[in-house]
C-alpha cells in the first residue's frame, strides 16, 4: 500500500525542493498516549459487565445486584469498568469505535507525524455519531434505559410516533426519526458512515477498488506467465533427456557390437573357445499340481493289524478284534480335478517377463525349469558367471511389481541346485488330500516307525515325516494360516497305522473346543484335558511315565523303546523253578547289616525314584505303547504355569525319544515368552506357517521366510537333522472325514480311561485337596519339618543336603509342606518362609 495512504491526515506546507524537518518528540509522546488510552479503552468495553457494577457510587441504578461481584471480571479492574460504563452510556455497541480510533490517532502520530485536525477528527466524529444513530434507529425498542445506540444514539436517533393498544399515543422523539422516518435514517446514517470513514482514512472508495482489481490482476498476469515458463522448460527438460537416452542407446550398441566382433575374431583365431563352458539344460515345465493316484479298492487299508501278543501296559489289553481304519472313511479323489492344467504359454510369458526385468536392471540370466506346485510356481533362472545372487535377491520388489504376483520369495540360490528360484504364488491352488498321501508307497514304508503324513512340495514330491526320528515337533503359524488342519492330518496318520495297544494319546486342548471331537478314542489315556491347571499334572505323570520306562529298561539291559519291546522272550516253560529262592539265603549277612546301620544313621539315603518308580515284577508289561502328546496351544499354557510347563516339557523333550514318548506342540503366537529357548533347543523339528512378521518366523524358524507364505496350508518344513528348509502345502482333511475316522475307531472298542493316571492328574490340579502319601513318606515328612523347623527356611537343596534325597523326592516334599501350610509358597531363588517356630 503506497505510503501517501496513511499521510491523507497530514497537511505538508513545504515548500517544493526543502528538506523536511525532523518531527518533533510531542508527536511521540502524544502517539504513545493515544495507543496506550486506545488499548485501555478496548479492553475495558470487551470485558465489560454491569455485574461489576455498583463501583464508587455509579451504576445502583443499572446494575442487576445491589453489591458486585468479586473478583471483577473487567481487565482494566475498577477504572475499566468505569470507562466501560462510559463507552456504552455514550454510544451504546458502537463505543467501540472509540478504542479504534484512539489506536489510530496515535499510530498516525507516532509512526507518520501526521495531523489530527481537522478531516481526521470530523471523520471520527461523524463515525461515531453515524453508528450509535444506525444502532438505535434499527433495534432500539420503547422502555430501554438507554439502547444499542447509547445517549448519542438516542438524542439523534430516536423513536417514532406510536399508538399503543390500549389507545395511548406516544410522541416521536429524538430527530432524524420523526424527519425521516426509520428506513430513511438508516439510509442517511450508512452514507454518514461511509463518509466518515473515507475522512478518517482519507482513501478514495472507487479509486482503492480499482486498485484492488488492477493489483489482482497483475497477479494473475505473472501467475500465468510463470506456469508457461515452467511448462517450456519442462518439455525442454524431457526433449534433453530424450536425446540423451537415444544417445546411451546408440552408444550401447555400439559397444555390443565391437564386443561380439572381439569375441567372434578370438574365436576365429582360437579353435578351442568354442567347447562350451557350461552346458545349460533346455528348459522344462513340470506340472507337480496334478493328482496322480489310483483310486483304491473297496476295503482297502494302508496297513494291517499287528495282532499283539503278551502283557501289556496302559490297560491296552482287550483289543485283540480292533480293525484299523481303511481309505473308504476318507472322500474320494476326484479324477479330473478342478485345478486347470499348467497353462504353458502363461508360464513361459511369466519366466520372459523375469528374464527381462533382470536385463533392465542390467541382470544377464538365462531361464531354467519351470515347477507349477500346488500353491506356488517356481521359475529358475540361471545367473550368468561372475553374478552375484545377491543382486537378483535385492530386487524382490521389482520383480513382484512386473509380474504383479500376490507373494514372492527368493531363493538365492536354490538349496542343492546351482539356480536362482522365484516362487510366486497361484491364481488358483490346489488342495492336497490326505487320501492321495496315504496311498504313497513312502508313506507305508517299513523305515517309517510312525509316518505323519504332512504334504506335498513343490516338485509333486510327497512329505511323509516320521515322529519317532523328529522325535518331538512344533506346529506354529498366525490363525487362519492351517495349523489346525495340520494337526488333525497328523493324528488322522498315526490312526490309521496304530491301534490302542500301539499307541496311546495325552492330548491338551486349552481352547477346548479343537479337540473335543476326539473324546471318542480308544487310544486316549485320559479325556482331553482342557484345563491348564490340570495340564501341569499330565505333563508331570508323562515325566513319571518317561522315569518309569528308564528303570525298567536298566533292569532289562536295554538301551532304549525298541531293544524293549523287541528283545529277545524267555518261553514259557522256562519260568523260575520254586527252588530259586533258597539260593539268596547264601547272602553275606555280615554286608546287610552295615547296609541297616547306615540307613539308620542317615549316612545312606535311598532316591525317592527308587521307590516310586520302578514298578513290581508283576506290573513289567511285555511291551510299551508309544505315547504323543499332543499341546493345542502353548501360549495359554505359558501364561498360566510359565514354570512348570517349560520344566515338564524341556525333561519330555530332552530324554523321552529313547522310552517311546514323543511331543507334538502347536502355537498361534510364536513370541520368544511362549517359544523359549529351552524348549527350541530340545524340539529340532519345526513346521511354520504363514506368519506377520520376520520376528515371528525367526522365533519359529532361527531365519526368515514364513512370513512370505501364501497362506491357507503353505507351510515351511524344517527336517530332523538338516537345516534344509523344504516349502511344502499341507495336506487337507476335512472335518466330516476326521468324524467317520473318530466313530469307526469309537465303534470298535470304548474308551478305556486310566482311572489311576485320571485320578492323579485331578489331585495335582485341585487348589485345596492334599497329595496321597504313603505311611515312608509320612515318616520322611516328620524328619523335613524338623529340618526347617531347625534352620528356620525351606528349600529343595537344603532337605537334598540334610536327608540325602534325590531331586524329585525333595521338591515332591516341598510341595506337601507348601500345602500343609507349613511354608509359603516359592519366590524365585529365595528360601521359602517358614509359619511353623
Amino acid at each position: 500500500m503506497p505510503r501517501e495512504f496513511f499521510q491523507m491526515a497530514r497537511k505538508d506546507n513545504r515548500k517544493r525542493g526543502t528538506k523536511a524537518e525532523p518531527p518533533k518528540w510531542s508527536n511521540e509522546v502524544i502517539g504513545i498516549v493515544l495507543i496506550g488510552l486506545g488499548l485501555l479503552a478496548f479492553l475495558s468495553i470487551v470485558s465489560f459487565s454491569t455485574a461489576d457494577l455498583p463501583i464508587w457510587g455509579i451504576g445502583k441504578e443499572i446494575s442487576a445486584t445491589a453489591e458486585a461481584q468479586v473478583p471483577r471480571k473487567n481487565l482494566v479492574g475498577g477504572l475499566g469498568t468505569v470507562l466501560g460504563l462510559c463507552q456504552f452510556f455514550l454510544f451504546g455497541k458502537a463505543g467501540f469505535v472509540i478504542s479504534i480510533a484512539l489506536v489510530w490517532f496515535g499510530v498516525v502520530k507516532l509512526v507518520f507525524d501526521g495531523r489530527l485536525w481537522p478531516r481526521t477528527m470530523i471523520g471520527f466524529v461523524l463515525l461515531a455519531v453515524a453508528g450509535a444513530t444506525f444502532l438505535h434507529a434499527g433495534w432500539a425498542e420503547r422502555g430501554e434505559l438507554i439502547g444499542p445506540g447509547g445517549l448519542v444514539g438516542r438524542l439523534v436517533g430516536g423513536f417514532p410516533r406510536e399508538v399503543l393498544a390500549d389507545g395511548t399515543k406516544l410522541d416521536s422523539t429524538g430527530l432524524l426519526v420523526p424527519l425521516a422516518g426509520k428506513w430513511g435514517t438508516l439510509i442517511l446514517t450508512s452514507a454518514c458512515y461511509l463518509l466518515a470513514l473515507i475522512l478518517l482514512m482519507g482513501q478514495r472508495p472507487i479509486r482503492f477498488v480499482k486498485g484492488t482489481f488492477a493489483l489482482a490482476g497483475t497477479g494473475v498476469a505473472k501467475f500465468r506467465d510463470r506456469r508457461e515458463a515452467r511448462k517450456a522448460d519442462g518439455e525442454k527438460r524431457e526433449r534433453m533427456e530424450a536425446e540423451k537416452e537415444k544417445e546411451k542407446e546408440r552408444r550401447r550398441k555400439e559397444r555390443e557390437a565391437e564386443r561380439a566382433a572381439k569375441e567372434a575374431e578370438k574365436a576365429d583365431a582360437s579353435p578351442q573357445t568354442e567347447l562350451p563352458l557350461r552346458e545349460i539344460p533346455a528348459p522344462q515345465i513340470i506340472d507337480a499340481s496334478q493328482r496322480r493316484v489310483e483310486a483304491p479298492k473297496p476295503g482297502d487299508k494302508p496297513f494291517e493289524r499287528k495282532k499283539a501278543t503278551g502283557h501289556q501296559f496302559l490297560s491296552t489289553s482287550g483289543f485283540e478284534d480292533y480293525d484299523l481304519p481303511g481309505f473308504d472313511l476318507l472322500d474320494e479323489i476326484e479324477s479330473n480335478p478342478e485345478a486347470p492344467e499348467a497353462n504353458r504359454d502363461e508360464l513361459i510369458a511369466t519366466q520372459k517377463n523375469i528374464v527381462d526385468t533382470l536385463r533392465s536392471f542390467g541382470i544377464e540370466t538365462t531361464p531354467g525349469d519351470i515347477t507349477r506346485g500346488p500353491t506356488i510356481t517356481r521359475y529358475e533362472i540361471y545367473p550368468s558367471v561372475g553374478l552375484r545372487v545377491s543382486r537378483i535377491a535385492q530386487l524382490e520388489a521389482d520383480i513382484a511389481r512386473a509380474t504383479r504376483a500376490e507373494r514372492i520369495n527368493i531363493l538365492a540360490p536354490i538349496p542343492g541346485k546351482d539356480t536362482v528360484g522365484i516362487e510366486l504364488a497361484n491364481s488358483q491352488k490346489v488342495a492336497v488330500p490326505l487320501h492321495e498321501l496315504l496311498q504313497d508307497p513312502e508313506f507305508r514304508s517299513a523305515k517309517k516307525k510312525i509316518p505323519l503324513a504332512l504334504g506335498k512340495d513343490v516338485y509333486g514330491k510327497t512329505v511323509i515325516g516320521d515322529l519317532a526320528a523328529m522325535p518331538h515337533l512344533l506346529v506354529a503359524g498366525a490363525t487362519g494360516s492351517g495349523k489346525s488342519v495340520c494337526i488333525n492330518s497328523i493324528i488322522a496318520s498315526m490312526l490309521f497305522k496304530f491301534g490302542p495297544d500301539e499307541l496311546r494319546f495325552i492330548m491338551v486342548d486349552p481352547k477346548v473346543v479343537e479337540m473335543q471331537m476326539y473324546n471318542k478314542l480308544p487310544h486316549l489315556v485320559v479325556p482331553v484335558v482342557t484345563d491348564p491347571k490340570k495340564t501341569v499334572a499330565a505333563l508331570k505323570w508323562v515325566v513319571n511315565e518317561m522315569e518309569k520306562r528308564y528303570r525298567v529298561f536298566a533292569k532289562f539291559g536295554v538301551r532304549n523303546f525298541d531293544g524293549f519291546n523287541n528283545r529277545a522272550r524267555p518261553e514259557k516253560e522256562e519260568e523260575p523253578e520254586p527252588e530259586a529262592p533258597e539260593e539268596e539265603e547264601e547272602v553275606d549277612q555280615e554286608q546287610i547289616d552295615a547296609i541297616a546301620e547306615a540307613l539308620e544313621s542317615g549316612d545312606l539315603g535311598p532316591e525317592a525314584d527308587e521307590n516310586e518308580l520302578e514298578p513290581d515284577e508283576d506290573e513289567i508289561p511285555d511291551r510299551f505303547p508309544y505315547i504323543v502328546v499332543i499341546i493345542d496351544e502353548l501360549a495359554d499354557l505359558m501364561q498360566t504355569a510359565p514354570a512348570d510347563v517349560e520344566m515338564n516339557i524341556a525333561r519330555i523333550a530332552q530324554k523321552a525319544r529313547a522310552a517311546g514318548i514323543h511331543l507334538i506342540i502347536a502355537t498361534q503366537t510364536p513370541r520368544a515368552d511362549v517359544v523359549t529357548g529351552i524348549i527350541k533347543a530340545n524340539v529340532p523339528c519345526r513346521i511354520a506357517f504363514q506368519v506377520s512378521s520376520q520376528l515371528d518366523s525367526r522365533v519359529i524358524l532361527d531365519t526368515k521366510g514364513a512370513e512370505k507364505l501364501v497362506g491357507k496350508g503353505d507351510m515351511l518344513y524344517l527336517p530332523p537333522g538338516s537345516a534344509k528348509l523344504e516349502r511344502a502345502q499341507g495336506a487337507f482333511v476335512s472335518d466330516e472325514e476326521v468324524e467317520r475316522l473318530v466313530d469307526h475307531c469309537g465303534t470298535q472298542a470304548e474308551p478305556n480311561f486310566e482311572e489311576d493316571i485320571q485320578r492323579t492328574i485331578e489331585s495335582g490340579a485341585s487348589d485345596d485337596g492334599e497329595e496321597e502319601v504313603s505311611d515312608a513318606d509320612e515318616e520322611m515328612i516328620i524328619k523335613c519339618i524338623d529340618v526347617v523347623r531347625q534352620e528356620q527356611k525351606c528349600s529343595t537343596s537344603l532337605l537334598q543336603r540334610r536327608l540325602r534325597l534325590g531331586y524329585t523326592r525333595a521338591a515332591r516334599m516341598v510341595d506337601i509342606l507348601e500345602q500343609r501350610g507349613i511354608v509359603g509358597p516359592g519366590d524365585g531363588a529365595k528360601a521359602r518362609e517358614v509359619f511353623v517356630k
